[in-house]
């Protein structure tokens, strides 16, 4: 009897008690045009995303001499995703070197028309991130958006200038919003474009969308493109940032200090440490990870050896410390008292 209550029971429900087989992966690519040129990005949505309950999302930005494929295979965010469920888009420019609209195939992060909102480079990223979400079921709560290089610094601009579509940003081997060129100026630069300035500029960049925005910094020891002046000047102008978000002031309530250092030494990889930022509850606002030996590369990812000039893999992994830093935020949560996610 209890057999035969089973077997009517699978029948009914269509299922004999197991998982429903996995969904294939997805890769694809979407496009977008603009006044300043063409843009495409790929998108990889795993089978393990199920297509009825929100995903997250994390947008990867490619650095100089370097496409959104190669970012994509030297960092190894897709089996991250797969293993935790978020969907992944990389976006590009197409290359058009007869009209030179990004030279050495990098984001225009230099131009200070683009530092705003809904302008080249800046709105194009916005509009293929939008186009994602609605295409697929992205949760509007959970987007973020990472950046290496040349992408670092525009990630810098894509978070003050859309503080209302991303909920954390991430930086690496990169710097402050709105330094533009004078960041490739190591370190005069960062020396010279005081993150006071810099702090004050991408907060009325976020004009009515202000909000505090978490922040995850990685910076290699040895970089000589972006040296660690270059990441301690985006530490230190996106909280102030924050700061001005939050209080208006430029100092309070978010510490300019780390309130906790931790060292890592892994077996066979570089020593490296974590500065973590806490609100005065003790929540975390931002995260510096400095390596060390690491030059201008993207941290851990793969092997490979024809993507060695993109990463390397004696660093940690960038892809998996930022999505743990990610993963504890959601956008309307990012508010005093506590900026953590409260769900």
């Amino acid at each position: 009897m209890l057999v035969l209550l089973g077997t009517l029971i699978s029948l009914v429900t269509g299922c004999s008690g197991s998982e429903a087989p996995a969904r294939p992966d997805l890769s694809t690519e979407i496009r977008y045009a603009n006044a300043y040129g063409q843009y495409r990005s790929l998108v990889y949505v795993p089978g393990t995303v199920h297509p009825e309950r929100p995903a997250p999302m994390v947008v990867v930005l490619h650095g100089a001499n370097t496409t959104a494929e190669q970012q994509r295979a030297a960092n190894l965010f897709d089996p991250l995703a797969a293993r935790e469920r978020f969907i992944v888009m990389y976006p590009d420019h197409e290359t058009d070197r007869a009209l030179g609209r990004h030279p050495l195939q990098a984001w225009r992060f230099y131009n200070p028309a683009e530092m705003q909102r809904d302008v080249g480079d800046t709105q194009a990223i916005a509009e293929l991130t939008r186009q994602a979400m609605a295409t697929w079921n992205v949760d509007p709560e959970r987007v973020y958006i990472i950046g290496m290089s040349a992408g670092g610094w525009m990630t810098s601009i894509m978070g003050a200038t859309y503080p209302d579509l991303y909920a954390a940003i991430g930086i690496a081997e990169a710097g402050a919003y709105g330094i533009g060129l004078a960041g490739l100026a190591q370190p005069l630069g960062p020396a010279l474009l005081r993150p006071e300035l810099l702090a004050l500029a991408a907060h009325q960049a976020m004009g009515t969308h202000a909000r505090v925005l978490p922040v995850i910094n990685f910076q290699g020891d040895n970089d000589a493109a972006a040296t660690p002046a270059s990441g301690a000047h985006a530490v230190q102008q996106w909280l102030m940032t924050n700061n001005l978000a939050a209080s208006g002031s430029l100092y309070v309530p978010f510490p300019l200090a780390p309130t906790e250092t931790i060292a890592v030494t892994p077996a066979g990889g570089y020593p490296y440490h974590i500065d973590i930022y806490r609100d005065a509850n003790g929540c975390r606002i931002l995260e510096q990870v400095r390596i060390e030996q690491m030059a201008h590369y993207w941290p851990g990812g793969s092997d490979d050896p024809s993507l060695a000039g993109f990463t390397d893999p004696q660093a940690p992994s960038g892809a998996e410390l930022s999505w743990a830093f990610f993963k504890r935020f959601r956008r309307s949560d990012t508010a005093l008292s506590c900026v953590e996610s409260r769900q």
